[in-house]
């Protein structure tokens, strides 16, 4: 979880600087190798942080599916009516309660969350590469 938050709050003081020196002089980043080096370095961490936090929300649908999967048995061998196993249904709502998944200082990463950020920094890349070339 520590090391999770760090690795956001290091792509997003990066990508405040990138954000900060355009604001300053779009001109700067007219030069492809500026383009290059201040991508380079800012994109592939940023992309492993997303990838990371892509499995970690695929970690906690996987957990919500417990419980059914658990309600979803059939242990009883006998032919008779189908009846409520008190117990399994205990199990179940435990399950059910508990939320079980990947969390980050106590919020629960699920895929709108990571969805959501994906989207917010991809407006933002747009308006500083739209601001970068409007120039």
């Amino acid at each position: 979880s520590g090391s999770f938050f760090l690795t956001a709050a290091a792509c997003f003081a990066s990508m405040l600087l990138l954000a900060e020196r355009i604001l300053q002089d779009p001109t700067i980043m007219q030069d492809w190798r500026q383009i290059t080096l201040w991508l380079g370095w800012l994109y592939p961490p940023t992309l492993f942080f997303f990838y990371a936090m892509l499995r970690a929300a695929a970690v906690t649908e996987k957990a919500s599916r417990v419980g059914p999967l658990v309600n979803s048995w059939n242990l009883q061998e006998s032919d008779d009516a189908p009846s409520v196993d008190v117990d399994r249904q205990y199990v179940v709502q435990y399950i059910n309660q508990s939320q079980a998944g990947f969390f980050m200082k106590g919020v629960r990463i699920t895929g709108f969350e990571v969805q959501k950020m994906m989207y917010y920094f991809a407006a933002l890349t747009f308006t500083l590469v739209s601001r970068t070339f409007n120039r």
